[in-house]
């Protein structure tokens, strides 16, 4: 009975060690990248472009290229290249452009399984690095029968653009591409030493088209009743704004050319997605959302010259039209619909007659040179008052010649989809001639380094040259606005530099600041503490499916700065507050603690009672909500995102063929060990059985 007993001790403990010892074995194979950036599929009405791997992943065998010399070698080289079935390459981020990936895929073919990229350290990052079109949306761009095309940017490759059989990575992170460096140089000596492979998880749902991928997500949501689809469509929230008093109520008639629409967008792009890491925009479109809240701020502390007139500003953000224009596309389909703005019938819906003009700030950055485009350049529509009034107030903006094409902008579709000579389009940007000053053009490198702002040491009412800046743009242009609509009433517009101090640093810091608490609901703010410590994402949205804080914080704030500044002296309590809300359909009500900047000192109280105009809609194109549109048509644009349920990138070894027999060998003389030893433990065991009990 002993020995039966010690024997299935003995087996116990084997089973133990050998279990755990395999767990920690396996943890010890790979070498895991969790901060790695990844390129993702997305698609159109007629094809697919972006990355991706196979279902169970891809591997091969690690090749490091750092520069043109070590490029060229490996091209040359075909027994290394004979020597393994598959290859990812590590590729320094210099060399990440079309030209070599081109040379790679056709000296490689199938053999190139994956690409990643990486980055030695932030200060060898490189001079350009953008990956949009030379000439950014030029498929639905208001010259879009026009076979010259202007190079707005110049240095950029058009790689988001393709489409790769094989998934690309970016390592950004300076200790990343030390560790990976670190086991190259180790294992790669000889053919007969061991190597480094790569295995690469980035497999996307999508596949084809967005018609083929919407079709595909309705069967399995009907057919199958399954939850999770293939693909979302593009798009978040168009969000608008004004003056709570400035309504215009059924049967009266708003007048013609009486609406100016403030244009500003949210939605940027890059290449390599990060599941936490800043996501670029910093030029584009961060500090143009910037200037457009601060002037938001200023026409709303003007207000009562404002009300006293027959126009209406409505200050308007766009998300989506980074991706040729779709947000755009949305806001003018609803205008033509009767569906602008939402909400509340009794409200008369804005028609294209009533709009005024339009003034729109895009790719913004840090220079003492600012563009104007005026569009169209008939002295009958533009406004020479205005722009030679601005030009007088902001000696920083020259004016770009008459008949100048227009830069990459939400006007461009504005002019295109009406007739150019319904009203003026007035377009604040940052370009040389006919190129644009960001070299970092959607990419994530376009972060608050490229304005002068060392991030670390930003505080939340910190006085930068930048945002200093933002405030010699935005007070002459609320001066200009108040010249040219209200009159001459109203001089030395300013704005207190904390205000714009916190916006900066809001944006492009930490989200879940100070502002968002003092300027909204305690349920809402809330809601921004999971964003503790992150900038505002400039991303491709597919709201609601991917929820992002950069809806809710301009809704607050853009509502917030354009508030009755009356109920601020009314000491409204909160459920007097409640109140109104109930009994108002037009208007928003919300009680919140107040910031202080912006209130007067003698209306200094405890909380109040917000009373603002806010209305938002989808962004996402009419191609998703047109009945029956077939997708593959290029009317509208129809760009969707696939999805994905996970990213990895792990580092192994690859051992040589003669490791690979012994290891083989050893394994089976193992296997053979063991079934004698249980073979013999077994017989022990029923030896013990057969005995008779001494008891």
């Amino acid at each position: 009975m002993h020995s039966s007993l010690f024997c299935i001790s003995v087996f116990c403990l084997t089973f133990f060690i050998v279990f755990t010892q395999s767990t920690r074995v396996a943890d010890q194979m790979y070498v895991s990248f969790d901060r790695a950036r990844y390129c993702v599929r997305h698609l159109n009405g007629t094809h697919e472009i972006g990355c991706q791997s196979s279902m169970r992943g891809n591997s091969g065998r690690m090749y490091m290229i750092d520069n043109e010399n070590e490029f060229n070698s490996y091209l040359k080289d075909s027994k290394t290249i004979d020597s393994s079935n598959s290859f990812i390459i590590a590729l320094n981020i210099e060399l990440f452009n079309s030209e070599y990936v081109d040379k790679l895929m056709n000296r490689l073919d199938s053999k190139l399984n994956g690409l990643v990229i990486y980055l030695k350290s932030n200060l060898s990052r490189p001079k350009d690095f953008s990956h949009d079109d030379q000439c950014p949306n030029h498929r639905q761009s208001y010259y879009l029968n026009q076979t010259e095309t202007v190079h707005w940017n110049p240095k950029g490759t058009g790689l988001f653009f393709r489409s790769f059989p094989f998934p690309i990575v970016l390592l950004d992170e300076k200790d990343d591409y030390e560790r990976l460096d670190k086991f190259y140089r180790q294992f790669y000596n000889t053919q007969s030493s061991p190597t480094c492979g790569l295995e690469v998880k980035a497999f996307q749902s999508a596949a084809h088209t967005s018609k083929t991928c919407m079709r595909r997500n309705e069967i399995s949501h009907s057919l199958l009743d399954a939850v999770d689809g293939f693909c979302d469509p593009v798009g978040g929230l168009n969000i608008y704004s004004k003056l709570p008093d400035s309504l215009t109520l059924v049967p009266k008639q708003r007048q013609p050319k009486s609406v100016v629409l403030i244009l500003a967008t949210t939605d940027s792009f890059q290449m390599f997605l990060k599941a936490q890491g800043t996501t670029g925009g910093a030029q584009q479109p961060a500090t143009a959302l910037i200037t457009f809240l601060a002037l938001a701020h200023v026409i709303g502390q003007e207000q009562k010259e404002f009300n006293k007139q027959d126009k209406e500003i409505i200050f308007v953000t766009l998300d989506g039209d980074a991706l040729d224009y779709s947000a755009s596309f949305r806001f003018l389909f609803d205008i033509n619909n009767d569906y602008f703005p939402a909400g509340d019938k009794n409200e008369q819906r804005i028609k294209i007659e009533h709009i005024h003009s339009i003034v729109e700030f895009q790719s913004l950055s840090f220079s003492n040179n600012l563009s104007l485009y005026a569009y169209p350049s008939s002295p009958s529509i533009i406004n020479e008052t205005f722009i030679a009034t601005l030009l007088e107030n902001n000696p920083m903006i020259t004016r770009m010649k008459a008949n100048s094409p227009l830069p990459p902008a939400s006007s461009q579709i504005f002019q295109r989809e009406t007739s150019s000579s319904s009203f003026p389009t007035y377009i604040l940007t940052s370009t040389n001639e006919n190129q644009l000053l960001n070299h970092y053009y959607h990419s994530f490198f376009d972060d608050p380094s490229t304005l002068s702002i060392n991030i670390s040491s930003l505080e939340y009412n910190t006085t930068t040259e930048f945002s200093q800046w933002i405030k010699s743009i935005v007070e002459p242009l609320a001066q200009t606005l108040l010249d040219s609509y209200v009159g001459n009433n109203i001089t030395n517009v300013t704005i207190e530099q904390e205000i714009i101090n916190n916006l900066v640093y809001c944006v492009l810091k930490n989200v879940n600041c100070p502002l968002i608490h003092n300027v909204s609901n305690q349920s809402i703010g809330n809601s921004f503490d999971a964003f503790e410590q992150t900038s505002l994402p400039f991303s491709i949205n597919t709201y609601p499916t991917a929820t992002t804080p950069t809806f809710p914080f301009v809704q607050n704030i853009l509502s917030y700065f354009l508030r009755d500044r009356e109920y601020d002296k009314q000491n409204i309590t909160e459920t007097k507050c409640l109140e109104q809300k109930n009994n108002d359909t037009l208007r928003l009500y919300r009680y919140v603690g107040g910031y202080a900047p912006s209130i007067m000192p003698e209306q200094n109280y405890s909380g109040y009672c917000v009373r603002s105009y806010l209305r938002y809609a989808s962004s996402s194109s009419p191609a998703f909500s047109i009945d029956n549109y077939d997708l593959s048509q290029t009317t509208y644009p129809a760009w969707t995102e696939s999805r994905w349920t996970t990213f990895t990138l792990r580092l192994f070894i690859i051992p040589t063929r003669t490791h690979e027999i012994v290891t083989l060998v050893i394994g089976i003389l193992l296997l053979s060990i063991s079934f004698i030893v249980f073979s013999i433990l077994r017989w022990y065991v029923k030896l013990d059985l057969l005995q008779p009990s001494s008891s």
